[in-house]
């Protein structure tokens, strides 16, 4: 991680104490921690489900017809949102 010296504007690391071009002390910098969304069981079933279906449609001999094939990728789409948006539902009523 990675700062602007406040006097030069030059890169600062993390590890640096002071600016290597003017010499000026720079404080601790704490990283922050980013605000994660949760990932369900269910979100990375899907996307199992999805990267199979993917892998099946590319290799496969016998190939789907575009509506089935549109009708499944729709289907794994909105499974995958709706296991997201119940994550972030679980989520927020556990932190609160």
């Amino acid at each position: 991680m990675s700062s602007r010296c406040l006097y030069c504007h030059s890169v600062v690391t993390s590890d640096e104490d002071h600016c290597y071009l003017c010499g000026a002390s720079m404080p601790r910098i704490t990283k922050r921690v980013a605000n994660r969304r949760p990932v369900s069981a269910w979100t990375n079933l899907v996307f199992i489900l999805s990267l199979g279906f993917t892998a099946y449609c590319f290799f496969a001999e016998h190939k789907l017809s575009l509506p089935l094939t549109i009708a499944i990728s729709s289907t794994l789409l909105l499974l995958r949102i709706l296991a997201e948006q119940l994550a972030n539902r679980h989520a927020e009523t556990t932190s609160n």
